[in-house]
């Protein structure tokens, strides 16, 4: 047996305590718990052992994420795996943490903050990551400013952004604007307000919203999630207020974390000069949810559940959803044929070949993750040619 000094004892044992830190602190290593490392198939790498929540950086180098559920914003190098802490919590008041991440045209972030997902407020994120977190004029939604309940839809090409307001009751739309250096939302619009029940052919919506991608290349179509769940209403002392609602739950308090999203999701569109809205998902009671589009704008990523929807969302994966109206889409991810496994979050880059997601385990709640993967989407097309 070896024999230590004192000293040699303490270095080894601060090398050994520092190894297996590493294990659990985000070094690229791969985290079994997220998915079997030995089920991955070979255009699916893991690229985290953490985090949830990945957006693209413009050039396609990084990833950002959340490394949890109101936590801190990070990146990730795709090519070396390096992991880099952006925020600091001591940049934002006791209990509020993120949970949304958009990347503006201008390389700014724009970061959703709060005490809880579902009532949020705006803040960006200078790209040179050198200053805090500034919040946009007129403060958040408690302070009679502009409220965001889950993430914004950021558009590729200008500061156009649309967003849904507390209680997932409406969506509006504006621009980011910078006055004297601070941020602030001009030419706001109302797009879509449950009050003005959706009809799609012949189909009435009159529940939960949210928005979710302008859709490329134009960018005159806003795709929104159109969710059968009724959120209870939320109210604030303000003339703009969301009227109250005489239905049988309604209240005026904020959403509860209960069994939501529990039915099913519609992929709606609506033209943002015309008001037509289109149903591109076709399945009532499917649970298709649009999370990133393709920048030809010809397709969507959605989390369904359509190979397992009696597990709800626990069970959803990636599937790849036509935007014509003909509701075929193609199932891409198969994390939820290995029990207690799920992928959801996925975002495309701008060059439409590689897509990021989210593992999860079908336990956690909606959004929720433990690591993120890449996708390479030109490997499993040579795949699928190879099979054929």
């Amino acid at each position: 047996m070896l024999k230590f000094t004192f000293m040699k004892k303490i270095t080894f044992i601060y090398i050994l305590c520092s190894c297996i830190i590493s294990v659990f602190s985000g070094c690229g290593l791969y985290a079994q718990e997220c998915f079997p490392k030995e089920k991955l198939l070979s255009h699916i790498t893991a690229l985290t052992d953490f985090g949830e929540r990945p957006e693209w950086s413009n050039d396609g180098k990084m990833v950002y994420f959340i490394d949890k559920a109101g936590g801190d914003l990070w990146s990730v190098d795709i090519r070396t795996g390096k992991t880099s802490r952006i925020t600091n919590p001591d940049d934002r008041p006791p209990g509020h943490g993120f949970y949304r991440i958009a990347c503006l045209v201008n390389g700014d972030l724009l970061l959703c903050c709060g005490a809880e997902r579902h009532r949020l407020y705006f803040q960006v994120l200078d790209k040179s990551f050198k200053k805090p977190p500034v919040t946009i004029e007129g403060g958040g939604w408690d302070d009679g400013g502009e409220g965001c309940d889950e993430g914004p839809a950021v558009s590729r090409k200008s500061m156009k952004i649309a967003w849904t307001t507390p209680g997932q009751l409406q969506i509006y739309s504006g621009d980011i604007s910078y006055k004297n250096g601070k941020p602030a939302i001009i030419n706001k619009k109302l797009l879509v307000d449950y009050r003005d029940i959706v009809t799609v052919d012949g189909e009435k919506f009159g529940t939960a919203i949210e928005s979710q991608d302008w859709r490329p290349p134009k960018e005159d179509e806003l795709i929104f999630s159109q969710y059968n769940t009724i959120w209870i209403i939320v109210e604030r002392n303000k003339p703009t207020a969301v009227a109250p609602d005489h239905r049988k739950n309604a209240a005026t308090e904020s959403n509860p974390e209960i069994d939501n999203n529990s039915g099913g999701c519609e992929v709606l569109g609506i033209n943002i000069n015309t008001g037509r809205i289109i149903n591109y998902s076709k399945a009532p009671d499917i649970y298709d949810e649009p999370e990133g589009i393709f920048p030809d704008g010809k397709y969507t990523l959605v989390e369904c559940n359509k190979h397992q929807p009696q597990g709800k969302t626990g069970t959803i994966d990636i599937y790849k959803l036509k935007l014509d109206g003909s509701g075929d889409s193609k199932r891409l991810t198969f994390f939820a044929d290995e029990k207690g496994y799920r992928a959801s979050n996925p975002v495309v880059n701008r060059s439409g070949n590689m897509i990021a997601f989210s593992g999860s385990r079908a336990n956690m709640d909606a959004g929720q993750g433990c690591g993120l993967f890449l996708f390479d989407l030109k490997k499993f097309e040579k795949t699928e040619k190879s099979r054929k």
